[in-house]
């Protein structure tokens, strides 16, 4: 059936546009529920002697994720004809719900909705992975055969961990004190360092987007690049140096509202 004069997206399509822009508050609210949560992570960091393993927190790919939606739809509201809004990812997909029969005759109204899917399905995919304990480091205990390096988790905000090997006890604040300091230059992408840095204890995260907007911003150098990943490596003392200034900063900027 032909469509209407002006008309570019069919009635069928315009249903799943609306549907998924009635999605975005929902997705929206899981993804920072999923920001309190942190999955397993991995047992190592680029350039420690190990290869990193197991999955990102799910905390910082959601936030990731939510951050690709916001990128979406302020990219899609900012071609509309007149003036349009600014605000969050359910703000914009409110205001677009509303502006049903303009943007179905816009000609890239098909390519919001394959974009805004693709977006929902990445955000429900890294909200599906928080997980109940969170990666603590590796179990410092020696033994007579060596190092023990069991993996250790622990419940977000407590502050032992037990090793399921070894069966010993640990504080987690402590051996993660211990474990940066011996890390300090050593390096890992941005995901690594993240996963590094992030506090299961005081739930303290520094999200890789950050990470990656400082680099953009020419505030942080790659240290190297991994040939088989093609990742940018940065150094760990580089990043905490400038994490522990920008939290200083705001600190300071706090103080003077106050």
């Amino acid at each position: 059936m032909p469509l209407s004069d002006g008309i570019t997206l069919c009635h069928d399509h315009t249903t799943s546009l609306e549907e998924a822009l009635r999605e975005v508050p929902g997705a929206w609210q899981n993804i920072y529920v999923s920001a309190c949560k942190l999955d397993v992570g991995a047992g190592s960091v680029g350039g420690m002697g190990g290869e990193a393993s197991g999955s990102e927190p799910a905390n910082l790919d959601a936030l990731d994720k939510s951050d690709q939606m916001l990128v979406v739809l302020r990219g899609w509201v900012a071609l509309m004809p007149g003036p349009t809004p600014h605000g969050t990812a359910p703000a914009l997909a409110g205001w677009l719900v509303g502006q049903l029969e303009t943007l179905r005759r816009q000609d890239w109204a098909a390519d919001l909705l394959q974009e805004l899917r693709d977006a929902l399905n990445a955000c429900a995919h890294a909200t599906d992975r928080a997980g109940a304990k969170v990666f603590a480091g590796m179990c410092p205990t020696v033994t007579m055969e060596g190092s023990c390096d069991t993996p250790l988790y622990a419940q977000p905000g407590r502050p032992y961990s037990h090793c399921p090997k070894c069966k010993a006890a640990w504080d987690v604040t402590d051996w993660r004190e211990r474990a940066l300091a011996a890390s300090e230059f050593h390096s890992g992408t941005a995901a690594e360092i993240s996963r590094m840095l992030s506090d299961p204890v005081t739930r303290e995260a520094l999200p890789q987007a950050t990470i990656r907007q400082w680099v953009r911003r020419q505030k942080l150098d790659p240290f190297a690049c991994d040939v088989a990943t093609r990742r940018n490596q940065y150094l760990v003392s580089d990043v905490r140096t400038l994490w522990a200034a920008t939290k200083a900063a705001g600190y300071k900027r706090a103080q003077l509202v106050a």
